[in-house]
């Protein structure tokens, strides 16, 4: 069974239904039948199984496209379409992508040699987020999205009718959100740009049962804004963990929406989950059923870097062989003799004080446990006599104390070393386009100072 054998027996079984709701548009299956055998009839002098890069930013002409290449046994390649035009042509020549087709519904094709033999059962090929460099394309295959579609059901017992994900149609959660829609036959509403307000509006046009998928910034602004949740009946959150603060807030304004967590990755989809707190809170929660992990290279407390094997994983990174079934995450986790995964940051982020390994992640999830801090990352710095310091950085409503917080954190349990020897507080953070803070471009803003660093203070 593949994605598009799914997806074309709702497109013949659902006519009238709404297919795709984006801010005021939407799309009827019977109109995505029509509109997706249109373009394939542009894309059928192309030769099969090649790769075509899509870059638009209405994702209701994405998925026409996207649906279509498919038909035509092509390989759609999402492209973010907010990408700089030079690193998106650097993408194409790098992984050798023949076909593009943006916003002008135009498509240019490129004769180039490409030796790059392609797995069989590619559905498509999305790209990491480039933090830290050239964005890695990655292969997702049709069954581990089909597996992934299982577990959903299991996790809302298939009581949802409409499936809401307000994030970029290129980044990863939303676009499986949009296709496990599509091919369970429900309606997929989303936007073009993150709004709370017309999400609201949103919301309410439409009955209950309906399913969320957001990141904890989204939850955060939902929250903030008083959105009606009345018609929502889950919620799922993934990008980084919940603190206990907000998740209780907003279980107490939301008691009948179930919360649900879950732990992924672009390349790994789904590898545990927490459904209402009900995992011990320092974790992200349970692996799914499938998923087995190793934690390799562990220090004196059992952390260590995570690798995950599991039926949802991807085929692989596209000019990259295949050498092990397990995939390395690239986060530093423990596992508990529950079953149950703790992270303690991604391996690029951590730092070394004075010998000892500190985990950012930890700190900031006590943070974010006082009413007073409403965002925080921690960054280091260079420093002669420890090799780097902590450094705070955090929105607020008030200033936080140095001492205060020095002694919240000893309590909470963390060591003397993990504590920030310096805090600041900014009125603004830099985001990257799934809405997680671009810690990387906050740390590097930090460091030149100037303007660009002012802007935020």
């Amino acid at each position: 069974m593949q994605v598009l054998e799914l997806i074309n027996q709702q497109l013949n079984t659902k006519a009238d239904k709404i297919a795709m709701y984006i801010d005021e548009m939407h799309l009827s299956y019977n109109d995505l039948l029509i509109e997706s055998e249109k373009i394939a009839t542009t894309l059928k002098q192309y030769p099969k199984h090649i790769m075509i890069g899509i870059s638009m930013k209405n994702p209701i002409q994405f998925i026409k496209w996207y649906i279509a290449a498919l038909k035509c046994e092509l390989i759609p390649c999402v492209l973010d379409p907010y990408t700089a035009e030079e690193k998106k042509y650097e993408l194409l020549r790098l992984y050798h992508i023949p076909l593009l087709v943006d916003d002008s519904n135009k498509v240019t094709y490129r004769q180039i040699e490409n030796n790059t033999a392609l797995p069989q059962d590619i559905l498509h090929i999305g790209f990491t987020s480039g933090t830290t460099g050239i964005p890695k394309a990655y292969m997702r295959n049709h069954q581990s999205w089909i597996q992934s579609f299982k577990y959903n059901e299991d996790l809302f017992n298939g009581h949802t009718d409409i499936i809401k994900a307000p994030g970029p149609h290129a980044h990863s959660l939303t676009l499986y959100a949009m296709i496990y829609a599509l091919c369970t036959g429900r309606t997929f509403i989303g936007q073009k740009k993150f709004n709370t307000q017309i999400l609201d509006k949103l919301i309410n046009i439409f009955s209950k049962n309906q399913t969320m998928f957001i990141v904890p910034t989204m939850l955060y602004s939902l929250l903030n804004h008083n959105v009606h949740l009345m018609n929502v009946s889950s919620i799922f959150s993934s990008g980084a963990k919940l603190s206990t603060q907000i998740f209780e807030k907003f279980k107490y304004k939301y008691p009948d929406i179930d919360l649900i967590e879950f732990f992924g990755s672009s390349e790994a989809s789904f590898i545990s989950y927490n459904i209402n707190g009900q995992a011990d809170s320092e974790s992200v929660g349970k692996l799914f059923p499938s998923v087995q992990v190793q934690i390799k290279d562990k220090d004196e407390n059992n952390i260590g870097r995570l690798y995950v094997k599991s039926d949802m994983t991807f085929s692989g990174y596209l000019n990259e062989e295949v050498h092990d079934e397990w995939i390395k995450i690239g986060d530093w986790a423990s596992i508990s003799a529950d079953q149950e995964l703790r992270l303690y940051g991604r391996e690029s982020d951590r730092l070394i004080i004075g010998g000892k390994n500190v985990y950012p992640e930890i700190i900031e999830q006590k943070l974010l446990n006082l009413d007073i801090v409403d965002e925080a990352i921690i960054i280091s710095e260079q420093h002669n006599k420890f090799g780097e310091i902590a450094i705070l950085l955090y929105k607020g409503k008030e200033h936080l104390q140095y001492l205060s917080m020095k002694e919240y954190l000893l309590a909470c349990g963390l060591s003397r070393y993990e504590i920030p020897s310096r805090m600041i507080r900014v009125k603004q953070m830099k985001y990257t386009s799934s809405g997680k803070i671009a810690r990387y471009k906050m740390k590097s803003i930090y460091e030149i100072g100037g303007k660009a660093w002012n802007q935020l203070l």
